[in-house]
């Protein structure tokens, strides 16, 4: 059965959704597991982690941090934040541009859902980072391109996320909502108008690299080194055994920080060289940890709700996205201080990947006609005095740097009255010895200066 394909590739994780046709219907976007055979328990996202194998191709996912311990220097993560910098990324002996890891994630996704599907989607979306601009996108476009994936549709993800919860709650014309979306190493917040078929952005995204859910894991992770100080101190990292105890650990903090979203306590696993015990955390002390952490979420969004012009009186919801969003405190927090209660997803980890895969369902919608089908494969707009509508066409002519902007040096301009200063005092110098020679002459006629003074006045007497 054909379907379309939408990938989300986030900082930490990247997970994918698709949605299939049925003769003219689309059905609703399901997200598909990319970390293992569907079962009870699928491994829906996978991290955002790519390892270059001896024949130059790579791994992702789990497979590539397994190989994290034993051969670091060819693992590599954290590389969405970095397309577009001049400076590539060190893959063991080798500089790959941050745009061509990317492609890399996103064509890895892709064979791996048209292996288990049978047959390639029809279209692929991808949700990206709410800060890229039209020059990183089409970095990303053409590192696609040179992979064989030329017709793929760019999706901001807090629009991705937008759609996905307008797909499943009834979102009124010209209505405004504000999606925060906690990820694994950031936070992000935009707001967004409803236009159909989808919606605008309003206002310039609002960045931060705190809260993220890498600050709640180390938060737990910290209790635990609280109890077991001494025994993790003493760990030697240059060891593999027992540097994989550690990651480990650090993996049953972040499955513990997980389960803390659902239940009232968990216990945590700590295995050691010297150690196998378990480390009992109440969900009362884990909000504790977390709250100041949790307490900036809010504060964000009502900047990023100011920057738009609006107020949160003005919002018709407040959508939250990421896995973190799950917290009970969170919600709690976010209620009270905008006096509205946040919309959820049942999985928020997924929404940007359901939401990349109706936007993919709303470019095919639209390919009998070509105007909108332009249109709709943007999906959004930039309000302000200086949206560009163009700025987004799904074949770009050109996106040109962003401009650097270089200060003159501060030059004084030369001050006339200065130098008019300096030559008077320059030509009285030279007048007063002229006239202390002349005095010295006659003083004393044998000097030589004399002699020329008298050789110069005796004419002048006859």
């Amino acid at each position: 059965m054909p379907y379309v394909l939408g990938i989300h590739v986030g900082a930490t994780a990247t997970s994918a959704a698709i949605a299939r046709r049925d003769g003219s219907r689309w059905s609703a976007a399901v997200p598909v597991p990319l970390g293992g055979a569907a079962g009870p328990s699928p491994v829906l996202p996978v991290p955002t982690v790519l390892c270059r194998v001896q024949d130059g191709s790579f791994v992702a996912g789990e497979a590539a941090r397994r190989q994290e311990l034993a051969y670091h220097e060819w693992v590599v993560r954290d590389f969405t934040k970095r397309v577009g910098d001049d400076l590539p990324v060190l893959v063991g002996s080798e500089f790959v541009p941050a745009q061509r890891l990317v492609a890399t994630m996103v064509e890895w996704v892709a064979d791996v859902v048209a292996n288990r599907q049978g047959h390639p989607p029809e279209h692929i979306a991808v949700a990206h980072s709410a800060a890229w601009g039209p020059h990183r996108i089409l970095l990303v476009q053409q590192a696609l391109a040179q992979l064989g994936l030329g017709d793929v549709t760019m999706v901001p993800e807090p629009l991705a996320v937008a759609l996905d919860y307008a797909g499943k709650q009834r979102v009124e014309d010209d209505s405004a909502i504000v999606v925060g979306n906690v990820g694994g190493s950031g936070f992000d917040a935009t707001v967004l108008r409803r236009r159909q078929p989808g919606f605008d952005i309003v206002g310039p995204p609002l960045e931060s690299d705190h809260p993220g859910g890498q600050d709640l894991d180390d938060e737990v992770l910290a209790a635990v080194r609280a109890e077991f100080g001494a025994k993790l101190e003493s760990l030697d990292v240059g060891d593999p055994a027992q540097r994989a105890a550690l990651a480990g650990l650090r993996a049953e903090c972040v499955r513990a920080k997980e389960a803390l979203s659902h239940q009232p306590g968990v216990q945590i696993r700590v295995e050691l060289p010297e150690l196998r015990t378990e480390f009992a955390l109440s969900r009362t002390r884990y909000e504790k940890l977390a709250r100041p952490h949790l307490e900036r979420v809010p504060e964000l969004l009502i900047q990023a709700v100011q920057s738009a012009s609006l107020s949160p009186e003005d919002l018709g919801a407040v959508v939250l996205a990421g896995g973190t969003a799950r917290t009970p405190l969170l919600k709690q927090l976010v209620a009270q201080r905008l006096s509205l209660p946040p919309q959820v997803d049942v999985a928020p980890e997924l929404a940007a990947a359901s939401g990349a895969a109706q936007a993919a369902v709303r470019v095919l919608s639209a390919d009998t006609d070509k105007e909108a089908a332009a249109e709709t494969s943007v999906l959004m707009r930039i309000e302000g005095p200086e949206s560009d509508p163009d700025i987004f066409d799904e074949e770009p002519a050109a996106a040109p740097r962003p401009p650097v902007e270089v200060e003159p040096l501060p030059i004084e301009p030369p001050d006339e009255e200065r130098e008019r200063r300096v030559k008077i005092i320059k030509l009285s110098v030279a007048a007063v010895l002229i006239i202390v020679g002349v005095v010295l002459t006659i003083i004393n006629p044998h000097s030589p200066l004399g002699g020329i003074f008298n050789a110069v006045h005796s004419p002048l007497q006859h």
